[in-house]
């Protein structure tokens, strides 16, 4: 069923509202104003200014986010396989995300960097499952580590995506517009995940060009130990 036009006009006008002036300045006639309704709107459709916030935040992130289902289809025999391709898949909405010209981007920065009570539903209901997942396929490759080991090496992988996102602009700065269109979904991907999967003892050490060298599928693993 299609949304509401009045409703997507609310939400289209809150982001924009939101992202510019942040949840406590941005005013709930502000955003009836720019979308074209009246002030009773706001409280038809989402009860309050917290509930309109905290869908704007779920649009915000569903135009980037990994769809569960997506996540769950991730073929792979084994648990490298399925790590390489969350992370590709991971890299093309946060790509995709991080070059769109719209509030998205501007708001789900805010938040990152000042959240608000309103995330708390964005983590547990869309984000807190993408990160289990990690965790599982992770645990799967160091079947030792403990829970805080677990935390840490989901945050290595995810920042490491994250980085291409929130450091855009300044990354562009430093190698240009070129050299930045040139790290794309697929580069990126191979290189994070090779990167990850021989720090975890998955695959051999980088090459000195900084590429990835190919297993022989009759070779035992071996990793270099240097005193």
């Amino acid at each position: 069923m299609s949304q509401d036009p009045t409703k997507a006009r609310l939400i289209e006008a809150a982001g924009q509202e939101f992202a510019s002036r942040g949840f406590e300045q941005a005013t709930v006639r502000a955003i009836c104003e720019r979308a074209g309704a009246n002030l009773a709107a706001v409280n038809y459709h989402f009860g309050d200014k917290g509930g309109l916030y905290t869908e704007v935040l779920h649009e915000a992130h569903r135009c980037g986010r990994l769809e569960m289902e997506e996540v769950e289809a991730l073929g792979g025999s084994t648990p490298a396989d399925r790590l390489r391709a969350f992370i590709r898949l991971f890299l093309e909405r946060v790509l995709v995300l991080g070059c769109q010209p719209g509030w998205q981007h501007q708001l789900m920065l805010r938040e990152m960097f000042a959240p608000t009570a309103y995330s708390e539903a964005l983590v547990r209901d869309v984000i807190r499952p993408r990160f289990e997942y990690l965790k599982g396929v992770l645990a799967e490759l160091c079947p030792e580590a403990d829970d805080r080991r677990l935390n840490a090496l989901v945050f290595s992988v995810i920042g490491q995506c994250l980085h291409y996102k929130f450091a855009r602009r300044i990354s562009e700065h430093l190698i240009g517009a070129e050299g930045l269109a040139g790290l794309d979904a697929a580069y990126l991907a191979d290189h994070i995940a090779s990167f990850c999967l021989a720090a975890l003892g998955e695959a051999p050490t980088l090459n000195r060009a900084g590429e990835a060298h190919p297993i022989h599928p009759n070779s035992p693993r071996e990793v270099e130990v240097k005193p």
